[in-house]
């Protein structure tokens, strides 16, 4: 009780209680963009693992890959793991990958890997270009490559790729009849302004059309981190194409410098591998029930 101006008892007033705080939802995720993903070559899907997640990656990565220098896993190891694995089946990336393909029943090769502190210059995936390749400028083509970063693509430290935008729709081996040229490209639309560095942050996975001509982003400061990614790729299906490029892989899988040839061990253990055998239970499952077919020589 308090005590009026003419000395009246009054009530106190009541304490106002302040609002509940009302949780908000986290913005859904921005739906994949064919358009876009046609004009430039790539799109990025944001956020496929969380940050709890990225960094379970990032160890399950740093406990493969033991070595110095540059790594990365043989397919049976990766698909051994399996929240490795189960990353490339995730909901949303197969279905922007459906999206992106036009085709409700995409191809997943057995071309999957986890690499670690791989740099690489400007080119086009070799499976791509060059003399037996003429077939990916065919209009049916459609084959994205997929890489989910586990560091953000800083311009520092690098930690992605950058790519000449709309550069799918450019040819470095006369549409596939000469061998590749990537030394001029380099020094002339690598540094104009078409060159972007794609702006991934950790957990995001990246999209590209399989001409598009890419680079690992520059590291100007050693960022104090190792550099650690998940690849995979996906197709339309069709079998001619599908088949042709396992059988390139296959040809790449033995590479000859200087009169010295040596296996390429990865290559050569997707040349080997027969779905169903080759592929755990459980991912032959999860692929079958997304409508994805796993397709082998």
């Amino acid at each position: 009780m308090t005590a009026a101006a003419n000395g009246t008892a009054t009530a106190a007033p009541a304490p106002v209680s302040a609002p509940a705080p009302t949780s908000v939802p986290a913005p859904a995720p921005a739906p994949v963009s064919a358009e876009e993903f046609a004009r430039r070559g790539y799109v990025i899907l944001r956020g496929i693992l969380d940050a709890e997640e990225v960094e379970r990656a990032r160890a399950l990565c740093s406990g493969y890959l033991t070595g110095t220098g540059s790594q990365e896993m043989l397919t049976s190891d990766f698909l051994a793991d399996d929240f490795l694995a189960g990353i490339v089946l995730r909901e949303r990336v197969v279905r922007a990958v459906k999206e992106l393909l036009g085709d409700d029943h995409p191809v997943l090769y057995p071309n999957c890997t986890a690499r670690k502190n791989v740099y690489v210059p400007w080119h086009v995936d070799a499976t791509f270009v060059g003399p037996t390749a003429a077939y990916v400028w065919e209009p049916g083509f459609a084959h994205v490559q997929c890489g989910l970063y586990l560091q953000d693509n800083d311009p520092v430290g690098g930690g992605g790729i950058d790519v000449v935008r709309a550069s799918h729709l450019m040819s470095f081996d006369g549409y596939g009849t000469t061998e590749p040229e990537f030394d001029i490209p380099a020094r002339t639309v690598g540094e104009s302004d078409l060159r972007e560095r794609v702006d991934t942050r950790a957990g995001d996975v990246v999209v590209w059309n399989a001409r598009l001509m890419h680079t690992s982003t520059t590291v100007v400061r050693d960022p104090g981190r190792e550099k650690f990614g998940v690849f995979f790729s996906y197709a339309r299906t069709h079998v001619r194409d599908n088949h042709r490029f396992l059988s390139q892989i296959a040809v790449d899988s033995m590479r000859t410098m200087n009169g010295v040839s040596r296996l390429i061990p990865r290559l050569a253990e997707i040349a080997r591998m027969r779905y169903p055998e080759s592929f755990p239970a459980w991912f032959a499952q999860e692929a079958a029930d997304a409508a994805v077919r796993i397709v082998t020589l």
